[in-house]
């Protein structure tokens, strides 16, 4: 600080020598212009005649200058330097005459070259100005200014001051402030009217400097023996503090490592500062945090661990009986053919499910495998589950499927299995919530396809509807799992999907699915198309799908249909290396025997003419397989809606 104030004080002084400095400038150059307008006056009366009977002294006076000399010819040789055949006019720089007046002298030629006018002005104005910045500042202790050639020009000191510094050794040093011998020399340039360089050199005493300065250290001594005691307070209240915190986190660690309670928390508040011990304390606390929702995973684990040995056993017990339940519904060849396919879809669901069981637990990494995304037919499959609620629903209960169209048409990339498990929970749920009425609802757009399931049952109360979708959350069922919207949601999300819900408290409850939709695939026709005399071949182990083929082909009057259930009746009627040439396949794949129909149709090798019709269509490996072989694949469920078509020319 006192090194800034010492800067601050010999900057102050340079800055108010440099504006004395310019103020001579302006003062010099005025002076000289004067004596110079003085010698023009006085060469225009010269030449007139009008300075013969002139008193010279008055004359100056009314002039504004000091002294006026004219010398004739014979003096002229006095002044070497002024030649009057080439100047006009001089002006010399700053003197000091024997009286030790400072001075300036200014020669002009007379008009007709013979004499030389002579006029002189001293720079009283300059004196004076100096003299009154001595005594503006008691810090000033003198200012010199001297001339071109080191003279002194003039010195103005403070009374009772003598100097003893040797002025050439000063002139030495460079413009600025220096210290020396206690005191303080301020250098100034300046350039005078006639462009000759003089100087200034102020002395400056250093006597208020030196005092403030004491004073400044005086004040930081006082400030610092304040900080000094306020330190060693300050010290003693941390330390308790300190103290406080690491036994407050040492009392916790203490019970944790007694109790194995992960809940204890180290004590801290908001309002506590910032330091390392509370950073520590909420670092631990969130470690504890951490800790304690490894404890609760891993208790979890452990339950899921159980119920998987359970799940094991239910998977090794149910699947000989649902073999059985499967080989009893292939061979039924009179029952009805709605309730047959919705035995068939609950127990193909069965069968899914009891896989997926199978996997998860022969598996040893803690995540079960993910059901094998398929592009499938949308409207199936929420048939499906729809008939199959149909039949066991209550009398008093109503569920209703809008939206449907005749030909399903909505194709998407989807986990069959888990969307029809999501989609049953759904029904579950609205009816255990207390609904009489659930109202299905299927629409799609180009790119995607909504399914609301809407009831009217008590609806979800907004305490815990951010928790519906949480695992393990379960409320007002006493044999609920909290498994069953969560797993909806999984699925769901999984597919690129989304499910939102919205419900009014005592009214009911929406959920809303949405789903990217898929383009129909290539493989997929329209219809069947030939000509009248071309011959069409069905072939399925299933009597009631020849049946609809059979009525199919009658209605448009194709003759040359053939109809086999076995592909042994298959290759007895048409042998597969003489196949006909334009004949058309329609077969099954899944055929009660060894030989599939995708093996068939890749013996034969009939191109376009090759149709795989199967309840599989969705199966990734069949659609891979009819793309290579260049053929066509017709979903079962098509086939009540499906036309066959005579080209005509």
């Amino acid at each position: 600080m006192s090194k800034t104030r010492s800067e601050d004080f010999k900057e102050s002084y340079v800055d108010h020598m440099n504006l004395l400095a310019q103020t001579l400038e302006n003062i010099e150059d005025s002076e000289s212009q004067i004596a110079l307008n003085a010698a023009e006056v006085l060469k225009l009366q010269d030449q007139r005649g009008e300075l013969k009977n002139k008193d010279l002294d008055e004359l100056a006076i009314s002039l504004g200058i000091n002294d006026i000399n004219i010398y004739n010819q014979k003096s002229i040789e006095a002044f070497p330097d002024f030649d009057t055949s080439k100047s006009t006019s001089f002006q010399s720089s700053l003197v000091k005459d024997a009286n030790s007046n400072v001075g300036q002298h200014t020669l002009l030629a007379s008009a007709d070259g013979k004499r030389i006018i002579e006029t002189i002005i001293y720079f009283d104005d300059a004196t004076r100005l100096l003299r009154e910045m001595i005594q503006h500042d008691a810090d000033n202790l003198s200012v010199e200014l001297v001339g071109t050639n080191d003279e002194s020009l003039g010195r103005i000191h403070r009374e009772g001051y003598n100097d003893t510094l040797d002025l050439q050794q000063v002139l030495k040093m460079s413009d600025g402030a220096h210290i020396e011998q206690g005191r303080m020399l301020v250098l100034t340039s300046l350039k005078g009217h006639s462009k000759q360089n003089y100087r200034l050199v102020a002395t400056i005493s250093t006597k208020t400097l030196d005092t403030e300065i004491k004073k400044i250290r005086t004040i930081l001594f006082g400030v610092a023996i304040i900080l000094i005691l306020l330190s060693l307070w300050l010290s003693r209240v941390l330390t308790k503090t300190l103290l406080r915190k690491i036994d407050a986190i040492f009392k916790t660690l203490q019970k944790i490592t007694k109790t194995q309670d992960y809940s204890q928390r180290v004590p801290s508040s908001e309002e506590e500062s910032r330091d390392e011990l509370n950073e520590l304390g909420k670092n631990l606390n969130q470690m504890l945090s951490t800790l304690q929702s490894h404890q609760t995973q891993l208790i979890e684990a452990e339950r899921d661990k159980a119920r998987s040995q359970i799940a094991a056993q239910v998977a090794h017990d149910i699947r000989s009986p649902l073999m059985s339940m499967n080989m009893a519904l292939s061979q039924i060849e009179t029952a009805q053919l709605e309730p047959l396919a919705i035995l068939k879809s609950a127990v193909a669901r069965v069968a899914g499910i009891v896989q997926k069981l199978s996997s998860s637990i022969s598996k040893q990494e803690d995540v079960s495998e993910v059901e094998a995304p398929k592009l499938t037919l949308i409207e199936p499959l929420i048939t499906s589950v729809f008939n199959e609620h149909s039949v066991r629903k209550q009398a008093h209960q109503s569920l209703l499927l809008q939206g449907l169209s005749s030909t399903p048409q909505i194709w998407s990339v989807v986990q069959v299995n888990e969307l029809q498990s999501a989609v049953s929970n759904l029904i579950n749920n609205a009816f255990e919530a207390g609904a009489s009425e659930v109202i299905l609802s299927l629409s799609s757009s180009p790119k995607e396809w909504i399914f609301e399931i809407k009831d009217n049952g008590n609806g979800i109360p907004a305490d815990i509807l951010g928790r519906i979708f949480e695992r393990s959350f379960t409320h007002g069922k006493k044999t609920g799992s909290g498994l069953g919207l969560f797993q909806a949601k999984a699925a769901i999300e999984w597919s690129g999907g989304t499910l939102d819900v919205s419900t009014v408290e005592g009214s009911g409850t929406t959920f809303t699915l949405r789903m990217p939709r898929e383009k129909k695939p290539a493989w997929a026709p329209a219809s069947i198309e030939l000509e009248i005399d071309q011959s069409l071949v069905f072939v399925d182990d299933d009597k009631n799908v020849l049946n609809a083929w059979r009525e199919k082909a009658l209605s448009i009057g194709l003759k040359n249909t053939s109809f086999f259930s076995t592909t042994i009746e298959l290759q007895n009627a048409f042998p597969l290396k003489s196949w006909p040439e334009k004949a058309l396949l329609v077969i099954d794949q899944n055929l009660s025997e060894n030989k599939k129909g995708l093996e068939i149709l890749g013996e034969l090798g009939i191109g376009k003419r090759a149709y795989l019709c199967t309840s599989d269509f969705d199966e990734k490996w069949i659609q891979d397989q009819i793309k290579k072989l260049n053929g066509h694949l017709i979903p079962k469920p098509w086939i009540t809606q499906f036309e066959i078509k005579v080209r005509t020319n």
